[in-house]
């Protein structure tokens, strides 16, 4: 395999275990899970614990996809660090661009203009992040049991799957998507499974490598 599709196996992994992991921690939210969380301190130091807590929880996406990453690239605990590190700061990248893209978006562009990608952004949008957390969980089901063939037929498999689910069960399809219903948990979601993913596996790739390979590739 060339470094270029190792990365690119990588990254998928790390989509679908960061999208995965915020889809999660939202649906934790949703059926109150977290609030279980909370009922082990005491009511009076729940704000306190809060401020600790919510980040914490949002780092562990990040910390996911550096470990799992580092693990599945062969590489040592050290890298793992490295990429749990990579993974948050590709998060904070991506969520300013997105940020910014939006906000830019909605002042440029008409009004009516805005309405319609508003109104079938998640028809795009949430078929085309399940086939790549599909997709992703594949290639590593794949790493696990070393199956190159299913590694290979990984998109193909994905595509079809979530094209026949999108047709025989639209609805309950869409209803899993419920849990980020708010705008800052979809920022959140796309952050951590692209600019997440993205510097995960760039730092599994590049920080496991030896310098023999790193002065190669600069020859």
């Amino acid at each position: 395999m060339t470094p270029r599709a190792a990365f690119w196996e990588l990254a998928a992994a790390g989509v679908a275990l960061g999208g995965t992991g915020v889809w999660a921690l939202a649906a934790a939210a949703r059926t109150g899970m977290l609030r279980l969380l909370l009922e082990m301190f005491p009511r009076a130091s729940w704000d306190a614990v809060t401020w600790g807590l919510i980040p914490a929880l949002l780092l562990v996406p990040c910390v996911v996809q550096g470990f799992a990453l580092a693990w599945l690239g062969g590489r040592r605990i050290r890298t793992a660090g490295v990429a749990t590190l990579a993974s948050v700061l590709g998060t904070l990248v991506a969520l300013a661009v997105f940020g910014l893209a939006i906000l830019d978006g909605v002042r440029r562009l008409p009004p009516r203009t805005v309405a319609i990608v508003t109104r079938t952004a998640p028809n795009v949008l949430i078929p085309a992040f399940a086939v790549v957390l599909v997709a992703g969980w594949l290639l590593i089901v794949a790493r696990l049991v070393r199956r190159q063939a299913l590694g290979a037929a990984a998109l193909p498999l994905a595509i079809a799957a979530v094209a026949v689910v999108w047709w025989r069960a639209h609805g309950q399809f869409v209803a899993l998507s419920y849990v980020l219903d708010r705008p800052e948990a979809n920022g959140f979601f796309a952050a951590v499974a692209i600019g997440g993913a993205a510097g995960a596996a760039w730092a599994a790739r590049r920080a496991g490598a030896s310098p023999v390979d790193t002065r190669r590739k600069a020859a």
